[in-house]
């Protein structure tokens, strides 16, 4: 139990005198000194998006898809490994870029921005030496300009690059990527201010016979930002993706089930003497309906007459 006794006039006056005389040191029941770290209003701040568990499930569906871009150059299925999105600057991503690169800029307006996406000159030197019969790495010195071939397979690449990254997209947030330019030299790139962050999606092509090389996805970070919540969520929604091929044939085959067509053309009643007295021979009297009931499979669905059409008893639908 705690004791509630208030201090006595003498006690009082006691405190007070060893205040004033300095015997109490009144600093002893203060906190100790706190350092405080100043924030900038406006800074970019990467904890604002989460841990991107969303885009991760992105990138992961498009790095399988990826592989089916590269095989037809490979003549195999590579292994692509997907690494976690990583948030920088871009002045600092650029940095560890080498002078000749293939920087391919999209735009996608449903992100309010565009994409940046770039491959290493390796991969493209190896993607033309295997599609010609070569055995892989071919241990291309330093490089200036890409060939004409080299190319038309970074074009398709790239192409098929972007339409991976659309499907990868759709069933979370539908997204179309535009194809607008592409550069070499990363000191002439448009893309962002080199202060903005960026959100970069890595992808590891690991080959037999070469070194690892690495194709880069960035966004800008202010482009994610306004799908923030659908970036973190942990639940995703079922898109709206259809195969219409099985819808055609699961169709086709349902048109084919057999269904019963049953008209009621009369329901006539006797007694049970007159059913008792029935013997082969006899005629009942079976008064017809004006209206014929129509059943489908049991259920009344239609509505006819009764009628004969070439010689051969019909039904009209009437209703």
């Amino acid at each position: 139990m705690s004791d509630n006794r208030k201090l006595s006039n003498e006690e009082v006056s006691a405190l007070i005198e060893g205040l004033n005389s300095g015997e109490i040191d009144t600093a002893s029941g203060t906190r100790p000194p706190v350092e405080y770290k100043p924030y900038v209003f406006g800074a970019e701040d990467a904890g604002l998006l989460g841990d991107l568990h969303t885009l991760r499930l992105i990138n992961e569906r498009f790095g399988r898809n990826l592989r089916n871009v590269l095989l037809p150059m490979l003549r195999f299925m590579p292994r692509i490994s997907t690494l976690p999105p990583e948030t920088k600057r871009f002045e600092d991503h650029m940095r560890g870029m080498g002078q000749f690169e293939s920087l391919s800029i999209a735009r996608a307006d449903a992100l309010k921005g565009t994409i940046l996406i770039t491959v290493p000159p390796r991969l493209i030197s190896i993607l033309v030496n295997t599609f010609f019969g070569g055995r892989g790495d071919p241990g291309v010195t330093r490089q200036t300009e890409f060939t004409p071939t080299e190319e038309r397979i970074l074009e398709i690449i790239v192409d098929g690059t972007l339409k991976t990254l659309e499907e990868a997209w759709r069933e979370v947030y539908p997204v179309q990527f535009e194809y607008m330019n592409s550069e070499t030299n990363p000191a002439f790139t448009s893309f962002v201010e080199g202060s903005e962050s960026v959100i970069v999606s890595s992808f590891v092509v690991q080959l037999p016979f070469a070194e690892p090389t690495t194709i880069d996805v960035l966004y800008p970070r202010q482009s994610l930002k306004q799908i923030a919540t659908i970036l973190r969520s942990k639940i995703q929604r079922v898109g709206d993706a259809r195969d219409m091929n099985w819808e055609r044939h699961l169709e086709e085959a349902l048109m084919q089930v057999p269904l019963s067509f049953v008209p009621r053309i009369a329901e006539p009643s006797i007694s049970l003497k007159t059913l008792m007295n029935v013997q082969e021979g006899m005629i009942v009297d079976i008064p017809a309906f004006e209206t014929v009931r129509v059943f489908v499979e049991g259920e009344e669905l239609f509505e006819g007459m009764m009628g004969d059409r070439d010689g051969k008893l019909a039904l009209r639908v009437v209703g």
